[in-house]
């Protein structure tokens, strides 16, 4: 608990308000708050914002109301386009004393919403980068007042954008659509996302797989072409559209199958706010394109008209199928009757290929595990570790057959194949990331985490190559590993690999608790991890009868009849067949045994001998597995 506390302000990020906290109980720089606090300013964090809310002597949800989330309710706190690398400001919001504004956290603003100025993140005095760790409250770390970073007024644009992404209604947001800059919906970075990719192509000629920029600087370039979209509105984005049906293939009959993959993308902007956008696409298609769909994009009876039949031999599924979709209103269609009750259904043409198109962008989970080239384990794993996740069928369009998002799944590829960073050193592929080198299931999660979150990133991962064969550096695997809770145990098969023992036999020890070990899910199946300090306690505790048998140069099964005449017990046999094996003498028998010469094939010299090179082993085995 602090010594002093303080609450969050309007519009103030977390970021902001942890660097106001930190100054508030006396600390320069907010690193040393966060050390203090035991916490690093990320993933982990906001996933258990309910214990930093007290750490800091808050009321529960105080915190969580200003963190950063996956689905918020507005736009600037997506944790999709939460800054990592850098934590820029507005130089003139801080002479005036004001918060750290939520808005300066979102990686497509660039902008202060309120005072048009450019945000900067570079100290000009010792030309470092801010970042959210360095530095405190008003200050870079060098002690240079952050008021006094130079101001430069950001084009209007960058301004519109910044003040779309902050929700705050204002004039200057003039020449949009009403219905955009009253009330922005929720998504609209990811709107302004989507327009900035359209224009930008990767080196392997794909686009819409624009990676997130890291820096101001980044963020002004990649959306430097969105101006032309919205300050000369609507025409500026009919242009756009035209362009693109211009360049098209002309043998594509139907304007969405023009358009691609970014009319797919562009279709899943379905608030009203966007209505605008839609009917101008509608309207560019209606007089640019001459295929078989010329009407707007919006259904409604002018439309083009097919059977439910046509329909579902183009769609690829049965008419009753789509009869049913039509009756529950899941799509657009219309229905009549004739003769003797028989019932006509029609669909428009522009909602089949809607259909169409969402059947190509979501798909099952066979499917998805050959796009990313996972195996289907893998794939269970990382479901669970929530980095690849199905929609809710509540969420879901109607008429597809899984719930797998490409789209998602590709934008989230290209920004683990941009990470890449070359690096010399032995190479893992994705793939080979599996129970098979480790059973510590959670460790493996968390390595996926990190992968996802490009905290461990790739030596090579070309955007043209599966997921599967991303390689990694082993001694990037090897240190997340390291830090395993069990990663220094030894599995059943190393300890027979170390001993000579059988590992069925090992098991069957450990199963009867004579040889210790933890529990642990192996796949489907059930797994022992055995510490160094177990094992030694069992070599010291017994000696199996194969092995005492082998030094002597007799059989088992001679052995055993010898210590059943002389009333030694053994232990820990497993039922084989008319056989057993595993067979387990105490060494404190054996050696009151040799003592009184109760053993006539074996004297007490032999027997200690043997006991001796027993002990020898064990302890070569303590020191290193291999």
């Amino acid at each position: 608990m602090l010594a002093r506390t303080t609450n969050p302000q309007p519009d103030e990020s977390l970021l902001g308000f942890l660097r106001r906290l930190s100054a508030f109980n006396a600390f320069i720089d907010t690193g040393d708050f966060f050390s203090e606090l035991g916490i690093r300013y990320g993933r982990p964090l906001i996933e258990s914002i309910d214990d930093l809310e007290r750490k800091c002597g808050l009321p529960a949800g105080e915190l969580a109301a200003i963190a950063p989330e996956a689905k918020p309710k507005d736009a600037c706190r997506e944790w999709q386009y939460e800054r990592h690398r850098s934590d820029p400001v507005c130089p003139i919001c801080i002479a005036d004393g004001k918060v750290y504004h939520q808005s300066w956290r979102h990686t497509l603003v660039t902008a202060c919403p309120e005072h048009t100025c450019r945000l900067e993140d570079t100290c000009p005095r010792c030309s470092e980068a801010l970042t959210p760790e360095n530095g405190g409250h008003g200050k870079c770390s060098c002690g240079t007042d952050l008021s006094r970073l130079p101001v430069q007024t950001a084009p209007r644009h960058e301004v519109l954008i910044s003040q779309l992404i902050s929700g705050i209604p204002s004039s200057e947001v003039s020449g949009l659509p009403k219905q955009l800059v009253s009330s922005p919906p929720a998504d609209i970075g990811r709107f302004v996302h989507f327009l900035a990719s359209s224009f930008s192509t990767n080196r392997t000629g794909k686009a819409l797989k624009t990676k997130l920029p890291r820096t101001v600087e980044e963020a002004v370039v990649l959306l430097e072409p969105v101006a032309s979209l919205l300050e000369n509105w609507p025409n500026g984005f009919e242009d756009h559209v035209r362009e693109r049906l211009v360049n098209a293939d002309p043998a594509l009959n139907s304007a969405p199958a023009r358009l691609g993959n970014w009319y797919q993308r562009f279709m899943q902007f379905k608030d009203p706010a966007y209505e605008p956008f839609h009917k101008a696409l509608g309207g560019v298609v209606s007089k640019e394109f001459s295929g078989t769909y010329l009407g707007s994009l919006q259904v409604d009876e002018s439309r083009e008209w097919v059977s439910a039949k046509e329909a579902a031999q183009e769609i690829g599924i049965t008419s009753q199928r789509l009869v049913e979709a039509v009756q529950k209103k899941q799509i657009a269609g219309k229905q009549s009757r004739s003769g003797y009750g028989h019932t006509h259904t029609v669909i428009p043409r522009l909602e089949v290929h809607n259909i169409l198109a969402d059947r190509e962008r979501y798909c099952d989970g066979t499917t998805i595990r050959n796009l990313l080239g996972v195996s289907r384990k893998q794939l269970e794993l990382l479901r669970e570790a929530a980095v690849v996740s199905e929609i809710a069928l509540e969420d879901r369009p109607p008429l597809i057959d899984g719930g797998f998002d490409r789209i998602a799944f590709a934008d989230r590829l290209a920004r683990i194949s941009a990470s890449a960073v070359q690096r010399d050193g032995e190479t893992i592929s994705f793939v080979d990331l599996n129970l098979r080198r480790t059973t510590d299931r959670s460790v493996l999660i968390q390595i996926f985490q990190r992968i996802f979150d490009c905290e461990i990133v790739p030596v090579n991962a070309n955007s043209e190559v599966l997921l599967g064969k991303f390689q990694y550096l082993k001694s990037d695997v090897e240190r997340e590993l390291s830090k395993g809770r069990f990663s220094k145990d030894w599995t059943a098969q190393d300890v027979a690999r170390i001993t000579g023992w059988k590992p069925q036999s090992v098991v069957h020890w450990c199963k009867l608790g004579l040889l210790e070990a933890r529990e642990v899910s192996h796949g489907p199946n059930k797994g022992y991890l055995i510490s160094p300090e177990q094992l030694a306690r069992f070599q010291s505790t017994f000696v199996p009868v194969a092995v005492l048998a082998g030094s002597r140069r007799t059989t088992s099964r001679r052995l055993l009849g010898l210590l059943a005449k002389s009333q030694i017990e053994t232990y820990g046999a497993q039922k084989e067949a008319q056989t057993s094996r595993g067979h387990l003498v105490r060494l404190s028998d054996l050696m009151t045994l040799a003592n009184s010469g109760g053993l006539p094939s074996l004297d007490a010299e032999s027997c200690t001998a043997s006991l001796r090179s027993h002990e020898a082993k064990m302890a070569r085995s303590r020191v290193h597995p291999n």
